[in-house]
């Protein structure tokens, strides 16, 4: 009898000459490749068959052989590009890099067979309204590399999302074959496989932790036309074929809140003399932790953003025109003279100061941002977004790695996976007080308030996906002392305060008024009280200095805040009116002391 060799028979009978190589299987898989182009998919690939009954789970994937599977390479897509975006996976980084979908049914499937595939989060576009399934022609024989469809769509292709393919008269598919998707049905090698094309439509804005992915199912593999049995070993779990991620993060990992407290001292941190509540407390040593976050004047908030362009397969570059629009708002008034200013370096190793401004507003002239406290009044700022994402080198070594390193991720899911990949820029968002104009002293401050500025990162083009508004809290500010209320006094030597002082040390005391007119004056110096000791302060002789200082009242009635320098708990106070009869009038004092009567 003569011998035939299986590479000398055509390919259905091939085929069958293969199958009885195989059992049923489970379940069939699918392989995703992702490299250069004419070469993400070898020959010598694309001509071994899988023997596996079922699929081997991502994390132990090593590479495709006949018992092990190709670890899935999807293509990696800026979110931002996807309001209506064509993915051609011929050129999946938009030049060279093809991405190319192999199935591999693990049961022979038989002529005349349906099998449906389910694309979720896109659509097929750019296929010329047909996708073949293709094979080797003479599996397991390098010395023939030519392929051929096996099976190809049946009915329309582009603009759905689910797609059958046919699978030719006299052709079985052997199990384990492993079948590419192209746009051609036959070539010479395994470099004239053609990947198909799809078209991402997202609606949502982006913000940092926003992920999706295109995915692929065989959802069914029927017979005799699709009126006979469903073959188990040609239906799918669902695959990831695409990552779509957002390029830029604004504000990485912005989880510490950066807090500070106004002094309400008349001495500052040096010892030196100042005017209460222009300066912030801090640590005047140069060695000092809090150098970073805060000094004499500023408040700091360390915000990084990153473009993740080397991460992703298709990305784009920033426009001149892109901004971070920004309002600017505090949950209270924190003073006229104090503004929201950006920085790009500090100086980490020396005494942390800050270099290298940043126009808030993009125009050449503006380093300071008014402050607001209403989001729908609060005014604009259009921060160029080149500058905030630009990846300088006045970021130091070290921080850079280790910022870079916790955003890598363990999951072959996660959006970060090589922390090679970022443009990686720390900028410092600061709260800072300064002199008012034709002043020679720095305004008195506000405090008791958080600053959460409202930004979104919005570009030029039309056709990218803007990100979501965010709000992230950066600073809260309190004061170095207690706070006492009394909503309302009187002019007159009848109403007085009495203040009391628990704590172990002298306190100062401060005054902020307003009258029934919005005439106010804050930060009027008004005296001490002495430890473990009480004051009486009257009316008329609190409005006598406050007037002294500047303040503009009329009329009989004030409101009086008190700044105590000693901590809330230590700090109480009682307001009495004196009237005929002998009889006085307590009126409520309102204070911030966690303790409950």
């Amino acid at each position: 009898m003569k011998n035939f060799k299986i590479a000398a028979l055509p390919l259905a009978i091939a085929g069958l000459a293969l199958s009885n190589q195989a059992f049923a299987g489970t379940q069939a898989c699918f392989e995703i490749f992702k490299g250069a182009d004419n070469a993400a998919v070898t020959d010598a690939v694309f001509d071994t068959v899988y023997t596996n009954a079922s699929c081997i789970a991502e994390a132990n994937r090593g590479g495709a052989t006949g018992v092990d599977l190709q670890p899935t390479l999807e293509a990696r897509i800026a979110y931002e590009l996807t309001k209506d975006y064509d993915i051609d996976f011929d050129t999946t980084d938009g030049v060279n890099t093809d991405t190319h979908i192999v199935y591999i049914p693990t049961t022979d499937i038989p002529s005349g067979t349906l099998i449906s595939m389910t694309l979720s989060g896109a659509t097929f576009k750019g296929n010329n309204d047909i996708i073949h399934l293709v094979q080797d022609n003479d599996l397991g024989n390098l010395g023939n590399t030519a392929f051929d469809a096996v099976a190809s769509t049946d009915g329309a292709v582009d603009g759905e999302n689910t797609i059958t393919f046919l699978t030719k008269a006299g052709v079985t598919i052997t199990a384990g074959t492993r079948l590419v998707l192209s746009k051609l049905a036959s070539g010479a090698d395994a470099s004239e496989l053609v990947p198909v094309s799809i078209n991402i439509k997202n609606t949502e804005c982006a913000d940092p932790t926003t992920q999706k992915y295109v995915t692929l199912q065989a959802t069914s593999a029927k017979t005799d036309g699709g009126n006979g049995y469903n073959i188990q070993g040609g239906v799918s779990a669902i695959q990831n074929v695409a990552d779509i991620s957002p390029q830029f993060v604004t504000f990485y990992n912005n989880s510490n809140i950066d807090d500070a407290q106004v002094n309400a001292e008349s001495s500052n941190n040096n010892g030196g003399a100042i005017t209460a509540r222009t300066q912030f407390v801090y640590d005047a040593t140069v060695t000092a932790g809090d150098k970073l976050t805060r000094n004499a004047y500023q408040v700091i908030n360390k915000a990084v953003f990153i473009n993740k362009k080397d991460e992703l397969d298709d990305n784009f570059a920033l426009d001149a025109d892109d901004v971070l629009e920004t309002k600017f708002v505090t949950t209270s008034d924190a003073g006229a003279t104090v503004f929201a200013g950006i920085y790009d370096t500090q100086d980490k190793g020396g005494n942390g100061a800050l270099t290298n401004g940043i126009d808030v507003d993009s125009d050449g002239t503006s380093l300071f941002a008014v402050l607001s406290t209403d989001y729908g009044t609060a005014p604009v700022s259009d921060t160029s977004a080149q500058a905030l994402f630009a990846d300088l080198s006045n970021d130091t070594g070290a921080e850079e790695a280790a910022a870079q390193t916790a955003l890598t991720g363990t999951s072959v899911t996660d959006i970060y996976t090589n922390d090679a990949n970022y443009d990686y820029n720390e900028t410092y968002y600061v709260l800072e007080n300064t002199v008012p104009a034709s002043a020679t002293e720095y305004g008195v401050m506000n405090f008791n308030y958080m600053h959460t500025p409202e930004h979104t990162l919005k570009f030029n083009d039309a056709n990218l996906l803007d990100h979501c508004a965010q709000k992230p809290t950066l600073h809260e500010v309190g004061v170095n002392g207690a706070v006492l209320k009394v909503p309302y006094t009187y002019d007159n030597g009848n109403t007085w305060v009495r203040i009391t002082n628990e704590h172990n040390e002298e306190a100062e005391i401060t005054l902020d008024i307003f009258d029934e007119n919005s005439n106010q004056k804050n930060s009027v110096n008004v005296g001490k009280v002495a430890e473990h000791a009480s004051v009486v302060l009257y009316a008329d002789e609190l409005i006598e200095k406050a007037k002294a200082a500047g303040y503009m009242g009329t009329g009989t009635r004030h409101t009086m805040t008190f700044t105590v320098t000693a901590p809330s708990n230590t700090v109480h106070g009682v307001s009495v009116q004196k009237i005929p009869g002998g009889v006085d009038r307590v009126l409520p004092v309102l204070d911030q002391n966690d303790w409950t009567q």
